[in-house]
């Protein structure tokens, strides 16, 4: 779709003027009208303030807006009642009306379609220590990781509940994301040599079993939370980069 295009533009126009927000404010609707018909006219740069404030708000022919601001206050109001209206009934609209800071002509913008969120499964960590004495930083970490990869607002996570269920089972990722629906396994393990842990994780892309991007990180650390935070801050910096990487 044209953003410039007339016909498009008129029929976005008419949908924010019978928005129940509009309907209630004639005189921005008339505001928005005669901007909108100055663009779509070809004028360039900003539209005369004066001439805003003869036409729009009845302002007479000799109106100074430095002594009279009733342009900039309700092209204020003007741009917080599009926002208004984007964020509630026209967000789906499929183009955008918008009044740009500092002028009064808008701009014509085609909506944006999200990329739809990629599908990541956290596998519980395995803990490979000799006596297996961290079982519980492993499972930590495990949930952690979830947590701060759905906070990115970019993936969707399989549930804890869900992951759990492949705890010391060892099964091919492309198996696990097809019954997870998964697009993305991460998997890893934990170790600690005297007072040093390590991670070892990797991002594995369950359509055909290769890795993305793997990781190996150490921890000094004593304290158990302390290291559960090093470890998921810097695998959740690691994932998050590799899949930025693709789009």
């Amino acid at each position: 779709m044209a953003a410039d295009d007339p016909g498009e533009v008129e029929r976005a126009l008419t949908r924010v003027l019978a928005s129940g927000g509009f309907r209630k404010c004639a005189q921005l609707s008339r505001f928005l009208r005669f901007a909108v018909t100055q663009a779509l006219a070809g004028e360039r740069g900003a539209a005369k303030e004066t001439l805003i404030g003869v036409e729009i708000f009845g302002r007479r022919p000799d109106y100074d807006p430095g002594a009279d601001p009733v342009v900039r206050v309700e092209a204020r109001r003007l741009r917080h009642k599009l926002a208004e209206y984007y964020e509630t009934e026209g967000r789906e609209d499929p183009l955008r009306i918008e009044l740009p800071k500092g002028g009064y002509l808008p701009l014509f913008a085609a909506r944006r379609s999200n990329p739809p969120a990629r599908t990541i499964a956290v596998l519980p960590f395995a803990d490979r220590s000799a006596a297996r004495v961290l079982q519980a930083l492993s499972d930590g970490l495990t949930v952690q990781l979830i947590a701060r990869l759905a906070a990115l607002g970019t993936l969707r996570l399989v549930s804890s509940t869900s992951v759990f269920r492949y705890k010391d089972r060892s099964e091919d990722p492309r198996r696990i994301g097809a019954e997870l629906n998964a697009e993305w396994i991460l998997e890893g393990s934990l170790r600690k040599a005297g007072r040093k842990y390590r991670c070892d994780t990797q991002l594995i892309a369950s359509s055909d079993g290769l890795h993305l991007w793997a990781g190996s990180f150490d921890c000094g650390r004593r304290d158990a939370f302390a290291v559960e935070e090093a470890f998921g801050a810097r695998i959740t910096e690691g994932v998050s980069a590799a899949l930025a990487a693709l789009r």
